[in-house]
């Protein structure tokens, strides 16, 4: 099945696109997601975590960035994964394109996915995962959005400074994630399925 969503980052593309870029820097900002090894220079491997009520789905997997365009700036990625608990598998080649859109960045992504096992009896609600993805992505979006924020945030307290500018304050240690990332899939469903009954009106 294919998926398209896109969410905006509050950055010039070619900012943008050096952080999208950076996968360890911003794995910490997807939902579920758990980086556990970096393979190579393009390859890593890790854990993606969903939780539906009392059932908990752990895929552990390798994603590679396979293809760059450096001047069009699109990155391909190959990801697949196996459920820790043999239910499945899910394969996938996602697109992400950066276009620039009135002095930020718009992220637009093309997912190509594929479930083999019993966990494919959720492809079949291929409306309901299509957004859950957007909410998965939305909440990526916000995540990436404050971790910008951290680098942008030492440049304007620089630009403000001079000869009598107080004493700067030392930054409080950034909050560290919880040690259960997973994804609430009950939550994910509500307001999926909120997001679609909008869409009908």
């Amino acid at each position: 099945m294919q998926l398209n969503n896109s969410f905006t980052v509050p950055a010039d593309p070619e900012t943008a696109w050096k952080v999208l870029l950076d996968v360890p820097r911003i794995a910490p900002c997807m939902p579920g997601a758990e980086l556990t090894e970096i393979v190579g220079e393009r390859t890593y491997k890790g854990n993606a975590k969903l939780r539906v009520g009392p059932v908990s789905l752990t895929f552990s997997g390798e994603a590679e960035i396979t293809a760059i365009d450096e001047t069009a700036r699109t990155a391909t990625v190959h990801a697949k994964g196996n459920d820790t608990k043999g239910r499945g598998a899910a394969e996938a080649d996602v697109v992400f394109a950066l276009h620039e859109d009135a002095g930020q960045t718009r992220v637009d992504i093309t997912t190509e996915l594929n479930l083999t096992g019993s966990v494919a009896q959720y492809g079949r609600a291929s409306g309901l995962i299509d957004a859950i993805a957007g909410q998965i992505i939305s909440d990526f979006a916000t995540n990436l959005e404050a971790e910008i924020g951290t680098e942008n945030a030492p440049a304007a307290a620089v630009a403000g400074g001079g000869a009598d500018a107080p004493e700067p304050t030392p930054a409080s240690p950034r909050p560290q994630a919880a040690s259960d990332n997973s994804i609430s899939g009950i939550r994910l469903f509500f307001r999926a399925l909120w997001a679609m009954i909008r869409g009908k009106r």
